[in-house]
């Protein structure tokens, strides 16, 4: 098998050069994986945080909470617990809610979260191309799978060869180091060429 390809553009008639082969990925474990994932979830509950303390500065400067008290009033069946229920499910919602659209459009549109980004990560496909939106949306959905049976599908990543938890393997993503691995490369190539 020949170490690249060559083709040539009809139109311009440049001649381009591609590399065959495999693709080489520094994988990411374990610990820069839960970094990240500790980055993002404080990112995510600070956003809840802020939206949550606005939305009580609003009610209360409006007069909705006048409102909301005087309704209080006429269902004097609820009590102080199914109040609690309620608004904890609510909050519980809006949480998840939160999680989900943050990271799914941020593995859409360019592979990484913040957290992952801080520490050089990003999320591919098996195949080292970046994964599309709905594949971003079923991986973060995947993390129920992960999380379930005591975050085991998570500690799958320190066994796995490719470093990989259930919900990656679901979905056939990596996560990986971001910069560039040129020289691991160079390296793998000329011992694969060795071999053949």
């Amino acid at each position: 098998m020949p170490e690249h390809s060559v083709s040539r553009e009809p139109l311009t008639g440049r001649v381009r050069l591609r590399r065959r082969g495999p693709v080489f990925m520094a994988y990411a474990g374990f610990v820069s994986r839960m970094m990240a994932m500790v980055v993002d979830l404080l990112i995510i509950f600070g956003i809840w945080l802020t939206l949550n303390v606005s939305s009580r500065f609003i009610s209360q400067t409006s007069g909705i909470s006048a409102i909301m008290g005087l309704l209080g009033d006429y269902f004097t069946w609820v009590t102080p617990v199914q109040k609690f229920l309620v608004t904890a499910t609510f909050d519980v919602i809006v949480l998840l809610s939160l999680g989900f659209i943050y990271f799914t459009v941020l593995y859409s549109f360019g592979g990484a979260t913040l957290g992952k980004h801080l520490l050089g990560l990003r999320v591919v496909r098996a195949d080292g191309k970046p994964i599309s939106v709905g594949q971003a949306a079923l991986r973060v959905l995947a993390y129920a799978l992960s999380s379930l049976p005591l975050y085991v599908g998570f500690l799958n990543v320190l066994v796995d060869d490719q470093r990989r938890a259930w919900h990656d393997l679901l979905m056939r993503t990596s996560v990986v180091h971001s910069w560039q691995a040129r020289p691991d490369e160079s390296f793998l190539r000329e011992i694969i060429d060795r071999f053949r």
